[in-house]
């Protein structure tokens, strides 16, 4: 299936699950991110077997995650953690050149869409309270802030983060989980 997502300006950026030969163009992305903006998304660490690791939980089906390209290089990441659980975690980043373009509501329909598609109950998601774009955004795609809680960054910081949930069934409840990364 060919999946795309577009700019304001009208450039189509290519979509796809990843695959195993990708960790270096994740990497890449996470390095070329300022670090206002890995400040707001650093999911996991990106080193060799972290990265790995994520891309196989994907291709087995545990997650769904999805990287944007423009060329060869990936512009945006995002994805569903524990997609094979009734409530799945959500996440996405963008290149900070990408911030901006109306990406970040067509990366989530995809991901809600995904969810919808595979019967799960819902969705959750973290976000700083400093990020009040996403926060916005994430409301206006029909989350709900359930009030903070204390999760896991990429570099093993614990973070104080907003969590929101979006049910996707009638009486569908957050997992109860702490968020944090899978792997």
């Amino acid at each position: 299936m060919d999946l795309t997502l577009t700019t304001k300006k009208g450039k189509a950026l290519a979509v796809r699950r990843l695959l195993e030969s990708d960790g270096p163009s994740l990497q890449a992305f996470n390095e070329g991110l300022s670090e206002e903006v890995r400040t707001k998304f650093l999911p996991h660490a990106y080193d060799d077997e972290t990265v790995a690791k994520i891309i196989q939980r994907s291709i087995d089906n545990v997650d769904r995650t999805y990287a944007a390209w423009d060329g060869e290089s990936i512009v945006g990441y995002f994805f569903l953690w524990n997609f094979d659980q009734p409530v799945s975690l959500l996440g996405i980043g963008l290149a900070d050149a990408y911030q901006g373009q109306s990406l970040g509501p067509q990366m989530m329909k995809m991901l809600i869409d995904d969810a919808r598609a595979a019967g799960r109950e819902g969705i959750e998601l973290t976000t700083q309270p400093t990020n009040e774009a996403a926060f916005k955004l994430y409301q206006l795609m029909g989350f709900d802030y359930l009030g903070d809680v204390e999760n896991i960054a990429g570099d093993g910081r614990t973070l104080i983060e907003r969590l929101m949930f979006l049910p996707l069934k009638d009486g569908a409840k957050p997992s109860g989980h702490s968020p944090k990364p899978p792997v």
